[in-house]
């Protein structure tokens, strides 16, 4: 048997292949942009921070509400549908596809992880797939969505809870890693 084990070398990581799909300057105006209107305490209008977004190249809809210090990585990556709730201090980490379909809410602290590292690589690689949050759905306080999930039309993440992969329309998800607890009812409004 054969106890030596290969090492991570991070001197061979290269994300060459990865492209952001802006140029620099670019970049750096969206970094300035966001640190003066996203991640700051400060509550600019929704419709002042939408309409920034949509300049950089977000699809967004209507009546979308965005707290004070969100941070999101390249809006040219992100679709909103209308009426999307995105609570204080989320992270949409937006190295490839964020959708947020209509009705969808994120609460505070919530993180949308779409990059990763291949582990298994000695050489660390960059790996990235895309995040959807369908119609209806909850990421409650502090949860995490990581590369490749997808929470299900009207389904909840659990506070804290960690998501990687899909779940099923009306599921209730908690844990780490989350696991489907129950069924989501939803009682009509008289």
């Amino acid at each position: 048997m054969d106890n030596r084990r290969s090492s991570v070398r991070l001197a061979t990581f290269d994300n060459a292949w990865y492209s952001t799909g802006r140029s620099l300057p670019i970049r750096v105006l969206w970094l300035l942009f966001s640190r003066w209107f996203f991640l700051t305490w400060f509550p600019w209008p929704s419709r002042l921070k939408v309409s920034l977004l949509r300049a950089f190249g977000a699809q967004v809809g209507e009546r979308v509400v965005i707290k004070p210090r969100v941070n999101i990585k390249y809006p040219w990556l992100l679709a909103i549908g209308n009426d999307v709730w995105i609570g204080e201090a989320a992270w949409l980490d937006s190295l490839a596809k964020v959708t947020i379909l209509s009705n969808a809410c994120l609460s505070q602290g919530c993180m949308i992880e779409t990059g990763n590292h291949n582990w298994s690589r000695s050489t660390f690689d960059l790996v990235v797939r895309e995040v959807v949050i369908e119609e209806g759905a909850w990421a409650a306080v502090n949860s995490l969505l990581l590369p490749g999930s997808r929470l299900a039309s009207h389904a909840i993440l659990g506070a804290g809870s960690v998501l990687s992969g899909d779940t099923v329309p009306y599921g209730i998800y908690v844990g780490v890693p989350a696991r489907k607890v129950k069924e989501r009812r939803i009682e009509v409004a008289e």
